[in-house]
């Protein structure tokens, strides 16, 4: 009986030895090692989409699809041959029917003008880099740089500058219908001249001058932007740039010259702004 009672206190001994030394290795805090394997599991890597918009992967994907993006002479033929009309190089009046037309039968959103959407489902093998720059435009980078004036875009201040500077020297330059120089400008034409000193290209007539850029309210309208009327019956038959929030400069049948945009004659065939970006 006394060798039981000793066998079984050594038992003891040792049981509480292990306990002791097991006890030892527990992380400060007295967190089991199961739950550091949990802890460790639960710790893991942000997922895929996170990690990808942290390291800047998939920017493409804040443009908008269905923003109206400017293309080349050579690229504008293309969606042209795509929608079945002469390629000409200009997104004028039978081409934006045709390419609403196209958007319309394939369910994409109706424009009528180029977009990302429209060019990625003509399988246009430029979409993907216009996609892409476009998210490097759009990308907090960049508009932090813009914020600063280290870069310049299409539309930028500068850019608009020169545009208005192109059209006040154009000041006392005679009307000419279909005039694009010089020598005489009509009031398009005016727009195409000034706006291509700045690098900005711009369809050739008032009414398809009118679809570009984005709508401002009269009471934003800021140097630069387009300012439309209806002087020769409904539609953008007329348009100028603006010098001032209720000035601008356009080609008028007494020549080129600065106007008020609100005045008796100009307040009653305003129809509208459009601002480039």
């Amino acid at each position: 009986m006394q060798r039981i009672t000793r066998g079984a206190t050594l038992a003891l001994i040792l049981t509480l030895a292990t306990a002791s030394a097991a006890q030892a290795d527990v992380p400060t805090g007295g967190t089991s090692a199961a739950s550091t394997t949990s802890a460790t599991t639960t710790t893991t890597a942000p997922p895929a989409s996170d990690a990808a918009a942290s390291t800047g992967e998939g920017a493409a994907s804040a443009v908008s699809p269905t923003r109206t993006v400017t293309l080349t002479r050579t690229q504008t033929k293309r969606v042209q041959r795509k929608v079945h009309v002469r390629p000409d190089g200009k997104v004028g009046l039978q081409t934006r029917r045709a390419i609403r037309k196209y958007q319309k039968r394939r369910a994409l959103k109706s424009t009528g003008r180029p977009n990302l959407q429209t060019l990625k489902a003509m399988r246009l093998s430029f979409a993907s880099s216009i996609e892409q720059k476009l998210a490097r435009s759009t990308s907090p980078e960049a508009k932090e740089a813009g914020s600063t004036g280290t870069t310049s875009g299409p539309a930028s201040s500068a850019a608009l500058q020169t545009a208005i500077d192109t059209a006040r020297a154009q000041i006392g330059v005679p009307y000419q219908s279909a005039g694009t120089t010089p020598s005489g400008f009509d009031c398009s034409g005016l727009m195409v001249y000034a706006f291509k000193a700045a690098g900005i290209t711009l369809p050739r007539t008032s009414f398809d001058q009118y679809g570009e850029g984005t709508a401002v309210e009269k009471a934003a309208i800021q140097p630069g932007d387009l300012v439309f009327f209806d002087t020769a019956g409904p539609g953008a038959s007329h348009v100028g740039i603006a010098t001032s929030a209720t000035t601008v400069i356009s080609a008028t049948t007494k020549g080129v010259m600065e106007h008020q945009i609100d005045d008796d004659y100009w307040g009653s065939h305003y129809l509208g702004a459009r601002r480039l970006s």
